[in-house]
């Protein structure tokens, strides 16, 4: 499915871009940064995976598909608002 290579690819990327802002964080937020960025460039991976070993007969994929997608979203998300809202 074109749409899970689409959108692990742009995750995929955007975890190296949230890579990059890691210096404006404090000392004790370095760890779990990196932990949500491992997470997201792993989940992406994944999601690029089942869309390019999807096919229409085999539902689970598309079903791991979206829930890959609902959790890039949910938890890497809420991490990085966490971490912009405290980096004071």
């Amino acid at each position: 499915m074109i749409l899970f290579i689409i959108v692990g690819s742009v995750f995929f990327i955007l975890s190296f871009v949230f890579g990059i802002h890691r210096k404006n964080l404090r000392e004790n937020h370095i760890k779990p940064w990196n932990k949500a960025l491992k997470y997201m460039r792993y989940t992406s991976l994944a999601l690029i995976l089942a869309g390019l070993l999807y096919v229409p007969e085999v539902q689970i994929l598309k079903f791991g598909g979206w829930l890959f997608i609902f959790s890039l979203i949910l938890y890497s998300s809420s991490l990085y608002l966490i971490f912009i809202k405290n980096r004071e």
